[in-house]
């Protein structure tokens, strides 16, 4: 079985954003409140997805509190393209940046699985 994706959970359409790229991954998704998610037993590869533009300082709190675990899971904070102070902020905090767009690809990578737009895509050898 696939690695669950975890998705902090406090806003509708995000979810359901997430959901739709975690089942085009084939990932399952266990959704938490940022106070669950303050109190689940982590691991170390566990993978967490936040919108981090949605209360940006409750949500760099949220981080810093995941981070500072001794298994700290790996954290993905989805921003706009143009929230360039916010993607600085949590750039230097450790965490992985993706923006909507991008989701699926870094999602993928983070989650060690293959995007299937990756499979459609031919790939060819530098030349």
């Amino acid at each position: 079985m696939p690695q669950t994706l975890f998705l902090i959970e406090d806003e509708l359409l995000f979810a359901q954003r997430l959901r739709a790229a975690a089942g085009r991954l084939q990932v399952p998704v266990q959704a938490l409140s940022p106070t669950q998610a303050r109190t689940h037993a982590w691991q170390r590869d566990d993978v967490v997805v936040l919108q981090a533009t949605l209360r940006p300082e409750q949500q760099l709190e949220l981080i810093d509190h995941l981070r500072g675990l001794e298994a700290a899971p790996v954290v993905i904070a989805v921003t706009g393209h143009l929230e360039t102070e916010l993607r600085q902020r949590l750039k230097t905090r450790g965490v992985i940046l993706a923006t909507h767009s991008g989701m699926d690809r870094v999602l993928a990578r983070a989650l060690g699985v293959s995007d299937a737009r990756d499979a459609a895509t031919p790939h060819h050898p530098p030349s």
